[in-house]
């Protein structure tokens, strides 16, 4: 009797240890079920401002970041407005066409309406019909192609340009900087300043440093 009842006790220690573990292993897994949920609620929350914004509108449980799924992603997202970037290509947002890169505001802000066919720079001018139309061109005196940008290509860019009717800024100048020689339009001299609304407005006719005083 007393053997059975030893027996019978061991037995019962035995089956309240295996069920503590049983009961740590699922509480494990339940807390872990619940970290990736939430991880993955984060994650499709953070999606939904990158999909307006570049595309990235569906969250990949894998690798836990926001992608495009589909081109139309891409074409709603402000990159595409901006920059061209409207077509899905290998899991990314790209541009695979001159239309794109005519449509896209950094056509008429900066002349870039060619594509390239590079992805670091896709959208470049075609021509100085480009950046002469372009924002560039009217504010700063931008408006001579170089390579995948507009740039001042001379005293004539600078006469366009707002900043020589407005601010006298009427002559291409160089301007030292990290990444080499800039070249801009400025105020070289009191003839410059003369031609700008401000020498006339608020007398600001004294060439200094670039800028009328």
């Amino acid at each position: 009797m007393d053997s059975g009842e030893a027996k019978k006790f061991k037995f019962g220690w035995g089956m309240g240890i295996a069920t503590a573990f049983a009961l740590a292993a699922a509480m494990v897994l339940v807390k872990g079920a619940f970290a990736d949920r939430e991880r993955e609620r984060q994650g499709v929350a953070r999606c939904v401002s990158q999909c307006r914004i570049a595309g990235r509108c569906a969250y990949d449980r894998k690798t836990q970041q926001c992608v495009p799924k589909t081109s139309t992603d891409c074409s709603n997202s402000d990159i595409c407005r901006a920059n061209g970037l409207c077509s899905l290509v290998e899991g990314t947002c790209s541009v695979t066409g001159d239309d794109e890169c005519r449509a896209a505001e950094q056509c008429k802000e900066a002349g870039r309406c060619k594509f390239s066919g590079h992805a670091m720079i896709p959208c470049v001018p075609a021509g100085d019909a480009d950046c002469q139309a372009s924002s560039l061109c009217r504010r700063f005196g931008r408006c001579t192609a170089k390579g995948e940008a507009c740039v001042v290509g001379g005293d004539s860019d600078c006469a366009r340009s707002e900043g020589c009717t407005k601010n006298g800024e009427c002559t291409m100048a160089s301007r030292d900087a990290k990444d080499g020689t800039v070249l801009l339009c400025a105020a070289v001299a009191n003839e410059d300043c003369a031609k700008g609304d401000d020498c006339k407005s608020r007398g600001l006719c004294t060439a200094i440093e670039g800028h009328c005083r």
